[in-house]
């Protein structure tokens, strides 16, 4: 599937700006300048935090040390003229190897197989050699046993970032080999984020978004769906049943399962406000709630009819009324 622009404007390869991370950098910063820095670290959290973005930035800061326009960390940005931003952009960084299934469901072997042959080649700075894993809930299982080793027996100078979204998805074997830091900022904090974040953007939105989406959601997520929803007119919290049907129709267009994604918090967010306002039928709510996100899993997992399901899925939310 062919990646859109919007979305390689999300992607945190192209952030220059880190928001939020101060404390976590400068914590990262002092644990390598003494040598501490764990070889191995996953950053775990909710999904649109940010973790890649900090990886990427807190990444470029140890490349870039010695290049003209290097890291920033003052302002925490990096500079698009940075030689190492470049290279990694352009996915040709020696020291560099990123492993990502943005556009796939799973992380496949033949790139795990890449990774290893990565870490036996000759670096050209500082011998030093760097893996981020982005999405890393989705390795399956042969990819995941194919990492251990290298993971578990680490050289001096060779740093896994593996950004996690899902510890229910991860393996234990991975996680045991690894310190694990937890990625959380409360409600003020992932305020603060957003509105720093989105201006350079041209979202319709108001106030009253942030608190429905951003008290069980992160920012990256509702800057995802204020970006979906940019051509449509609608407003993200004016009408839930709109925005269903929206989403509807583009996954009908673009078979993404990104979609799906954004669509299932949109549903819970309609199913809420359904109970909040009458209670009597909670336990109906509840029922139709999971025969949906089921509906929306089986699209995700399996080779359907996806007009029969889209049809079922709208059925049952148009029912409601």
């Amino acid at each position: 599937m062919k990646t859109e622009k919007s979305e390689l404007i999300n992607r945190p390869i192209n952030q220059l700006e880190l928001y939020g991370y101060e404390n976590y950098f400068n914590f990262f910063e002092k644990l390598y300048k003494k040598n501490k820095l764990p070889n191995s670290i996953i950053l775990s959290g909710s999904k649109g935090l940010g973790k890649a973005t900090f990886a990427y930035h807190f990444i470029n800061f140890l490349l870039s040390q010695d290049e003209n326009y290097k890291y920033n960390k003052e302002k925490l940005t990096i500079n698009s003229n940075n030689s190492s931003y470049k290279l990694a952009t352009n996915g040709i960084h020696s020291n560099l190897f990123i492993l990502d299934s943005f556009d796939e469901e799973n992380v496949k072997i033949e790139k795990v197989r890449e990774l290893l042959l990565f870490l036996n080649k000759t670096t050209y700075y500082k011998g030093l050699k760097i893996v981020l894993i982005d999405n890393a809930e989705k390795l399956n299982v042969n990819s995941s046993n194919a990492l251990l080793k290298a993971i578990e027996e680490p050289s001096k100078d060779t740093y896994f970032f593996i950004i996690n979204n899902d510890n229910t998805k991860i393996l234990s074997t991975i996680k045991s080999r690894c310190i694990d830091f937890n990625i959380n900022f409360d409600l003020f904090q992932r305020k603060n984020i957003f509105n720093n974040i989105i201006k350079k953007y041209e979202f319709i939105y108001d106030q009253s978004d942030l608190n429905n989406f951003l008290y069980f959601d992160s920012h990256g997520n509702l800057i995802k769906y204020l970006n979906v929803l940019k051509n449509s007119n609608i407003s993200i919290s004016s009408n839930d049943v709109s925005c269903i049907s929206y989403l509807l129709e583009i996954y009908n267009v673009k078979k993404d399962n990104k979609i799906l994604s954004f669509l299932s918090v949109f549903i819970q967010n309609y199913y809420n406000q359904l109970a909040l306002n009458n209670s009597a039928l909670i336990s109906n709510y509840y029922n139709n709630l999971n025969k949906i996100l089921y509906l929306i899993d089986d699209m995700k997992k399996f080779t359907l009819d996806k007009k029969n399901l889209i049809f079922s899925i709208d059925k049952i939310i148009k029912n409601e009324r």
